[in-house]
């Protein structure tokens, strides 16, 4: 054999043709060798089916998180500076306890009440409630923080004795809980008995 001969030989064996088939066997393996890529290219179509849809549902619930966090973003961004404007609040609160201590402080104590109020409205129109926190209210943990139980007699165990600081909420989020005393039974002494 020369060397042409080999060549040839080496390329219909490389490409799987046996030139000793006979035509029936040759076209018996050529309808294998297109159904196998046909199988292959539809295995490979259907997996890049997959990827897609996968790839589609992730880009969706990407814009729905981004959307949420955008909403987010404008509902409870000014979150901070709220919760800084309490402390305001808190310290003309206090300013009003003390001035009542005082004869001569009336017109200093309404200009502070007054003071507080128009914090208290302005803040209001931007979706901060105060918790309700009044004497003999239910104690809610989701809301309250209870800091003392006291001894009462005269409301039930587990109600709001006393508020010490107030809480907010802004719209359904809360800002700070409401730091309050709760009620609990008296406990009787064996002199009692």
């Amino acid at each position: 054999m020369n060397t042409e001969d080999k060549e040839e030989n080496k390329d219909e064996s490389e490409i799987g043709i046996n030139v000793n088939q006979t035509p029936e066997e040759a076209e018996d393996s050529e309808e294998e060798i297109e159904g196998f890529s046909k199988d292959e290219e539809e295995n490979e179509l259907e997996e890049l089916n997959k990827k897609y849809l996968r790839l589609a549902a992730d880009f969706e619930n990407y814009k729905k998180r981004m959307s949420k966090d955008r909403a987010d973003s404008i509902a409870y961004g000014n979150e901070e500076l709220i919760k800084e404007l309490l402390n305001v609040l808190d310290n003309l609160h206090r300013a009003l306890e003390h001035s009542e201590e005082q004869e001569d402080s009336k017109a200093l104590r309404d200009g502070v009440k007054l003071v507080q109020k128009q914090l208290l409205s302005s803040l209001e129109k931007f979706g901060v409630q105060v918790i309700d926190a009044s004497k003999g209210s239910d104690f809610d943990p989701t809301v309250h923080q209870a800091i003392e139980h006291a001894e009462s007699s005269e409301i039930a165990p587990g109600l709001v004795l006393s508020e010490m600081l107030p809480g907010y909420t802004l719209k359904d989020r809360l800002l700070r809980p409401a730091l309050v005393i709760v009620s609990k039974d008296v406990e009787e002494t064996p002199e009692d008995k």
